[in-house]
C-alpha cells in the first residue's frame, strides 16, 4: 500500500469515526466518495485490489496495512468467499490486531471452513489482549461458532464448554442452548 493510499484510508476512518458520521447515511456516502477520489484505485470497480493489498500485507507481515485493507473491505462491503483463504491465515497470526474483525466476517457469512481456526483462536491469548479479563475475542469466536451452527461447530462448542475458564465455558454453553432452541 502506498503512502497516499494509507493517508486516504486514515482520513476516511477518522471522518467516519468523528461526530458519529456512521449514523448518517449521507455523511457516510460523502466520506466514501471523497475516499474514492483520493485512493489510487476505485475499489467499487476493482474490488480485487483490496484483496491483493491484504495478501501483500500478510506476506510482508504489515499489521498497519492489514488494518487499512480490512477497513476498506468493511466500509465498501467487499468481503466475499474470495477473502476466505487470506482471512483464515490471518486469524492464526499474532502480529496484527484485526482478529475480532476477521471473526465478525466469519460469523456474518457463517463460513463452515472457519470452524477449526475459530476454536483455536477462542483458546489462544494474544499479547495485545492481555488486559482483556472478559475474553472478548474468545466470546466472539464462540458466538461465531454458534452462528455457523454445523455439527462440527457444535462439537467445538462442546469442547469449549469443558474449559476451566468460566467465561469461555458459560458462553459455549449458551451457544449450545441457542443451537438446541433453533433445532440444531
Amino acid at each position: 500500500m502506498t503512502i497516499n493510499e494509507r493517508k486516504a484510508v486514515r482520513d476516511m476512518m477518522v471522518a467516519y469515526n468523528t461526530d458519529f458520521a456512521m449514523q448518517d447515511e449521507a455523511k457516510v456516502n460523502r466520506i466514501k466518495k471523497k475516499f474514492l477520489m483520493e485512493f489510487t484505485v476505485d475499489v467499487t470497480a476493482k474490488p480485487d485490489y483490496v484483496l491483493e493489498l491484504l495478501e501483500v500485507a500478510y506476506n510482508e507481515k504489515n499489521a498497519e496495512d492489514v488494518e487499512w485493507s480490512m477497513n476498506i473491505a468493511g466500509m465498501f462491503d467487499l468481503f466475499s468467499k474470495d477473502y476466505l483463504e487470506i482471512l483464515l491465515k490471518l486469524l492464526g497470526e499474532d502480529w496484527h490486531y484485526k482478529h475480532e474483525d476477521i471473526v465478525s466476517v466469519f460469523q456474518q457469512f457463517k463460513i463452515p471452513e472457519s470452524v477449526d481456526i475459530l476454536y483455536e483462536t477462542a483458546l489462544k491469548r494474544f499479547n495485545y489482549l492481555e488486559y482483556d479479563e472478559f475474553f472478548a475475542l474468545a466470546v466472539k469466536c464462540i458466538w461465531a461458532l454458534g452462528e455457523i451452527g454445523t455439527e462440527k461447530a457444535k462439537e467445538k462448542l462442546k469442547l469449549l464448554a469443558q474449559s476451566d475458564n468460566e467465561i469461555i465455558k458459560d458462553n459455549a454453553l449458551r451457544q449450545l442452548e441457542r443451537m438446541q432452541l433453533r433445532g440444531q
